[in-house]
């Protein structure tokens, strides 16, 4: 490692960068992956893409926030926040890229199975993560009825789009 980069990474938390380095990079690699099944799924249809954008634009923003939230708390200097929240644009974006480009003249069993294996990903991260994590409190009666404006919400997009 270069001796600038060491030295910006330092410079995040004090002498102790990992954690704040460690949330970048998980955001970072959940944002790639958004890309890579964006990309890919333009492939096929490109109101498929759109519909998964549309929809991760609302998902990706709290993570955005909770991770800077976190960097603040991790004593991170607020230009070097900005700096990291502009960058979180740039997974994404190569991981569209990456899907779309790489993926276009690839058979169509292949970009398939990309865009499978990425939802899968995904959704198995859903179901060890957030579910068990949602059950260690206590729910609300309105919360059945959020999940179900929420999917019924997707459904009548993916149609109104013809997805």
């Amino acid at each position: 490692m270069n001796g600038s980069l060491r030295s910006w990474r330092n410079g995040l938390a004090g002498q102790d960068a990992q954690g704040p380095m460690a949330i970048f990079t998980g955001v970072a690699l959940d944002l790639f992956s958004d890309g890579v099944m964006i990309g890919t799924a333009s492939l096929i249809n490109p109101s498929l893409g759109l519909l998964l954008a549309l929809g991760q634009v609302p998902a990706d923003i709290p993570e955005g926030f909770a991770a800077i939230a976190t960097l603040k708390r991790a004593k991170v200097k607020r230009s070097q926040r900005i700096l990291l929240s502009l960058a979180f644009g740039i997974p994404i974006l190569l991981g569209a890229s990456i899907g779309y480009f790489v993926l276009r003249d690839a058979p169509e069993i292949i970009t398939l199975s990309v865009l499978a294996l990425t939802g899968g990903i995904l959704t198995s991260v859903v179901i060890e993560e957030m579910i068990s994590e949602a059950h260690e409190r206590e729910t609300s009666r309105t919360d059945p009825i959020f999940l179900t404006v929420g999917a019924s919400l997707f459904a009548l997009i993916s149609v109104y789009l013809g997805s």
